[in-house]
């Protein structure tokens, strides 16, 4: 079994905590929606998008981490928010989520929609709260925006839920992965770059880097969902081909997505492997991307 979340098990505990401390409010009106924020973002989650952040920061600076934090934990809000709204019935119609009832379950779906809406917002100003970008901020923040917007998660999320409008082949099966999942993880790699100050060259592999194993991790999604279980996932399993989304599995099959994410995993590691910095926890994260099981 993979090493991988163990060797950054302190990192995510620093993330848990931080994101912890930041849902807190005396004011009567809207101490529920802190609490809503609250219950979707600490319900649980690997936080694999924020330890990328830090452990890509760590191999470009040789320092730890904590000047990154407050964008690390944006980013996990903003994950967050995408569930929440991507789990809505007008979406993907889901029950759980972590294991746990999504927030539209527990309460209603007004409440999720303006939680997930707030949780949007609260990300941007907890990402403005790192001393580590006080030079790159509108270069950090422009990028930010453009992974998770219409270019981004959003433009991913719309073409998924209006896939008749579509046609369903290999370039829109692509779109939707790119967007709805990669998108963010490439900002994950990209983000500690701008910040450090990478040259274009390194930004653009990072970035690359990024995107392949984003694609590569919803590709072993995909697979899972057919695989897994919930007790295992924390979260329904099957509803893709029950709702007939487009994925690896309804497009190529099991066994052929398989071929495509071990085709995915070796490309990706081509490119890990021409950093020119120490990226042997960025191979493990790699290789737990391709064997994980949840």
């Amino acid at each position: 079994m993979n090493e991988f979340p163990a060797l950054v098990s302190d990192r995510k505990k620093i993330i848990d905590s931080y994101l912890k401390d930041i849902f807190t409010t005396e004011n009567k009106y809207n101490k529920m929606l802190y609490q809503c924020m609250a219950y979707a973002v600490n319900a649980g989650g690997k936080r694999l998008r924020p330890i990328i952040i830090m452990l890509v920061w760590e191999m470009m600076n040789n320092k730890e981490y904590s000047d990154i934090i407050p964008i690390a934990a944006s980013v996990e809000m903003v994950h967050t928010y995408s569930l929440i709204h991507d789990d809505l019935p007008a979406m993907d119609n889901d029950d759980l989520r972590r294991g746990k009832p999504t927030l539209h379950k527990k309460y209603n779906d007004g409440v999720a929609v303006l939680s997930g809406d707030a949780l949007f917002s609260y990300a941007l100003e907890i990402f403005l709260k790192s001393e580590a970008i006080a030079e790159r901020k509108l270069e950090a923040m422009k990028y930010f925006l453009n992974r998770i917007g219409p270019e981004g998660i959003v433009a991913g999320q719309f073409v998924d839920t209006e896939i008749d409008r579509f046609s369903r082949d290999e370039e829109t099966l692509k779109y939707i992965h790119n967007n709805k999942t990669a998108a963010l993880i490439s900002a994950c790699f990209g983000l500690p770059g701008i910040i450090s100050g990478a040259s274009d060259s390194d930004f653009n592999l990072l970035n690359s880097i990024g995107m392949n194993a984003g694609l590569l991790f919803q590709i072993i999604d995909d697979i899972l969902d057919v695989e897994s279980d919930p007790g295992t996932l924390g979260k329904s399993v099957s509803k893709d081909i029950m709702q007939d989304k487009l994925t690896y599995i309804t497009f190529y099959s099991v066994d052929n997505a398989k071929k495509e994410a071990r085709e995915q995993y070796e490309k990706t590691m081509k490119l890990v492997r021409t950093l020119q910095y120490d990226y042997h926890m960025i191979e493990k994260l790699i290789e737990y991307f391709y064997t994980r099981i949840k």
